[in-house]
């Protein structure tokens, strides 16, 4: 560097006369958009989460190229130029006038990219949640009740102004969540300072009073009479905003149910705010939507309802869900998560008992609350399509429920074997939950997402999609069974083997499950890679461990005649298995497609349309087989 740059004050104005304050404005804010536009659109073109890492890395190491880039060269009207030194550059100056410095296109460019960036940035800086701040350092929610206004026309009413504001600072200071201005410190606010009258307090002033006290929160409200009724409206205001969070009204008949009004007018407001805190606690955007409950107490048992099923404590959640439901009894998320969680550890009869009960309450429920109930009715009683309309309904109003995006993947993948719709739907429950910086705590995703890519012969992203569910569910059984399926599909024998030992290894000393349920679950992940022969083997060896249990009998049954290797040995084994459980839909559907590969039609119909009737909700393979025996019917009609 020349001597005459190592003044500061000559190198700073070098450093403008060469632009490069220019560049590193323009090389920021075009780095900036850059990642914002990749964060959102790469994602959606299906590139792997590194392509966005990637791009961060390029631009980083970029940045000192282009300064040292700025420093040489120079953008002239005649091309790119290298830039020329302080003595030539004041050889060539030539005295003149100033003049007024005319626009360039470069002004042009950064103005536009400061429009861009500030119109990226915005939502990231100034939008923030209307409850943010609203507890105080002790954790407690500070609170202050104003006069109430007498709005009656009736002067006798004016004793309920201070009346009513007394009551309510009684009835709410029985919260441990709340921290409540008591009415000798509202008295002696109103007081100091100027002479106010209940009339006066604006909601200006009320926000000027509540914030001497220290309070983040005040209430307002006002007494009103029309005929007979009296009615008192509340509002929850933010003390540094003014910003109305909640508005409250109840109605009572006379006098006499001032005090009734006062405990439920506090119930509500109590609620409220503790349901909010509950909430900020959880600390998961999971629950930031509305809840059909005024109960802090019922939505405090169905956040550790909620958070037992996502673990599969199933009996831990019922119990749960069973004390926020008498808590609340119309609260309706917890009868919808009371019935998944009877439906997936396998009591189908109580799970559409409480589907039934909540269905009963739909009418007085709101419009996505609604929704939630249709789809889980249509769940049980009706068809996919109705299903799908009402997930989609429910995703449309909240698109960031990662639950129902994976319920949605996994209707298609049950009940309609649409693979990829499938795998579309269980992705975004994912990427949401990616966003948020948690992770989707149901292992189920894992292994339907997995299968769905395995059955599209996506089998890389299968494979990560397991590795993902096991870094949050270590050695869980239902990814490794599906890993060991992955690797047999491939041909990865040695790989295989030591995903099967493992798997067995962990039923047998986690899961204290006996031998003979081991060799049929391995049978199963040899089935479902078309290796049959092993499949059989260990399904044989199961029913010799265990000759009377109908499970291993109905196993090997549907092995030998789903894929025509023995049919009549398959349908005598079937057979004996429905002695002992008559009304087993799946066991006589079974039964009904051994029939129809019999060639025994009439009879295989009527056994598949019984077992129809006792399915515990839609079933893709049992709808296919009634359909290819009623084919057969026709053609042999024909």
């Amino acid at each position: 560097m020349p001597d005459k740059l190592k003044n500061p004050m000559i190198f700073w104005q070098e450093l403008k006369r060469r632009k490069v304050f220019r560049v590193v404005a323009m090389y920021a804010a075009t780095a900036f958009i850059i990642m914002e536009a990749s964060d959102i659109m790469l994602p959606r073109l299906g590139l792997p989460d590194w392509t966005v890492t990637f791009i961060i890395v390029l631009l980083i190491i970029g940045f000192p190229i282009s300064l040292i880039l700025s420093w040489i060269f120079d953008i002239t009207p005649e091309g790119v130029k290298k830039t020329e030194s302080i003595e030539m550059a004041k050889q060539k100056e030539a005295p003149s006038s100033p003049v007024k410095r005319r626009l360039k296109t470069s002004d042009a460019i950064i103005a536009v990219l400061i429009v861009i960036v500030g119109i990226l940035a915005y939502p990231k800086i100034f939008t923030k949640d209307k409850f943010e701040g609203i507890r105080d350092p002790d954790g407690k929610i500070s609170i202050a009740v104003m006069p109430f206004k007498n709005h009656t026309g009736d002067t006798l009413y004016n004793v309920w102004q201070g009346g009513f504001q007394n009551l309510l600072i009684t009835t709410l200071s029985n919260s441990e969540e709340l921290s409540v201005r008591q009415y000798q410190a509202m008295h002696a606010v109103l007081k100091s300072g100027r002479d106010l009258s209940y009339a006066s307090i604006t909601p200006s002033v009320a926000s000027e009073l509540a914030l001497k006290l220290d309070t983040k929160t005040f209430i307002l409200g006002n007494i009103l009479k029309a005929g007979n009724k009296i009615r008192v409206n509340t509002q929850l205001v933010d003390a540094e905003t003014e910003e109305i969070y909640k508005t409250y009204k109840v109605d009572m008949n006379s006098e006499d149910d001032i005090f009734a009004m006062a405990d439920s007018l506090s119930g509500l407001i109590k609620n409220y705010l503790e349901i909010k805190k509950l909430i900020e606690e959880y600390d998961s955007p999971v629950f930031s939507g509305s809840y059909c409950t005024n109960s802090s107490e019922a939505f405090g048992h169905y956040i550790r309802g909620w958070d037992s099923f996502m673990s599969l404590d199933f009996q831990a959640a019922i119990e749960w869900l069973s004390k926020a439901v008498e808590a609340d009894s119309g609260f309706v998320n917890a009868y919808l998560t009371m019935s998944f969680t009877y439906s997936i550890s396998g009591n189908d009869k109580l799970s559409k008992k409480w589907c039934n009960l909540a269905y009963e309450k739909r009418d007085e429920l709101p419009l996505k609350e609604k929704l939630m109930l249709n789809h889980l009715h249509a769940f049980y009683f009706e068809t996919p399509i109705e299903e799908i309309k009402y997930l989609k309904q429910i995703l449309e109003i909240d698109e960031l429920n990662s639950t129902y995006w994976y319920l949605l993947g996994l209707a298609y993948y049950q009940k309609l074997h649409d693979y990829e719709e499938a795998a579309i739907s269980c992705e975004k429950a994912l990427k949401i939950h990616e966003k948020w910086g948690t992770n989707f705590r149901n292992i189920w995703i894992y292994s339907v997402l997995g299968n769905s890519y395995h059955k599209v012969n996506e089998h890389k992203r299968e494979k990560e999609v397991y590795e993902l569910g096991l870094s949050i569910f270590p050695d869980h059984p239902f990814i490794i069974r599906r890993q060991a399926i992955c690797a047999l599909s491939q041909g990865d024998t040695d790989k295989a083997n030591e995903f099967i030992s493992n798997y067995k290894s962990i039923r047998k000393n986690k899961y204290l499950w006996h031998e003979a349920r081991i060799l049929s679950s391995v049978g199963t992940i040899y089935t479902e890679a078309n290796l049959f022969d092993k499949a059989e083997l260990n399904y044989r060896q199961a029913l010799e461990l265990d000759p009377r249990n109908p499970s291993r009998m109905s196993d090997l049954a549907w092995l030998l005649i789903n894929n025509d290797i023995n049919v009549n040995e398959g349908v005598d084994l079937i057979e004996k298995a429905l002695e002992s459980r008559p009304d087993n839909w799946s066991y006589l559907d079974t039964r009904g497609w051994g029939l129809y590969k019999q060639g025994r039609y009439d009879e295989a119909l009527q056994v598949l349309t019984d077992a129809w009737d006792l399915r515990p909700r839609y079933n893709y393979g049992g709808y296919l087989h009634i359909q290819e025996v009623e084919k057969a019917i026709e053609r042999e009609e024909e």
